[in-house]
């Protein structure tokens, strides 16, 4: 017995693109003398976009609206991903065995345009189905968009395993009565009953999540 389906978020768990995200952030705040360092990034991973924008505007960009800032940040990042769009180590793989034994999708809360740029370094059917955040009223920390995910797999949210990598994305899958495998880098995630933290994708086998599963 193991979990009915897997979800995977893409920034920072699957796709390596929190750099980018870093240096299009650096980009914006540098025009007005501001140094965007680690814990902005650490403030801010997760998004929602909107908090990001909303959250530059505030600390330097003042004569930018956060929906402007947003709107730059997509472009910016638009153009890296088309360009060079680079897999978390462990990811492919991971993805991979677990597509082995249960269907899997990516579910993130970036806009489509940039999922769809991403996904064209991709085989067409790598993962069955992606949620962006144009695809939920609400997006992550809300649960909606693992809930929509679920209800498209025709599975029960609490039957399903969550791959994240930030507490936004952590409190989106939990309060979707999924199980989480959390990977963080900027943050810090303890150890509970439906949640697991592992160092990298590399960790994360059949008999991991068997075991996982059957511990719940």
């Amino acid at each position: 017995m193991t979990f009915s389906a897997a979800f995977f978020d893409m920034d920072g768990l699957f796709l390596d693109s929190e750099p980018q995200w870093h240096e299009s952030q650096q980009e914006i705040c540098a025009r007005y003398s501001y140094l965007w360092d680690d814990d902005d990034q650490r403030i801010c991973i997760g998004g929602p976009l909107s908090r990001v924008g909303d959250y530059i505007s505030d600390i330097c960009a003042h004569d930018m609206s956060g929906a402007q800032v947003v709107e730059e940040l997509t472009q910016m990042m638009l153009i890296k991903l088309s360009t060079k769009a680079i897999l978390m180590p462990g990811a492919y793989a991971a993805v991979e065995r677990v597509r082995q034994q249960m269907p899997v999708a990516l579910v993130s809360a970036s806009p489509r345009i940039l999922m769809d740029a991403a996904l064209t370094t991709l085989p067409k059917d790598f993962f069955q189905f992606s949620i962006s955040a144009d695809d939920v009223e609400r997006t992550k920390p809300f649960p909606d968009p693992y809930l929509k995910a679920a209800e498209r797999m025709g599975v029960t949210p609490d039957s399903c395993v969550v791959f994240e990598d930030s507490l936004t994305g952590i409190a989106s899958a939990k309060s979707a009565g999924c199980s989480v495998v959390a990977v963080p880098h900027y943050v810090d995630v303890a150890t509970a009953q439906k949640v697991r933290v592992v160092r990298s994708l590399n960790e994360v086998s059949l008999e991991f999540l068997s075991e996982f599963h059957a511990a719940i």
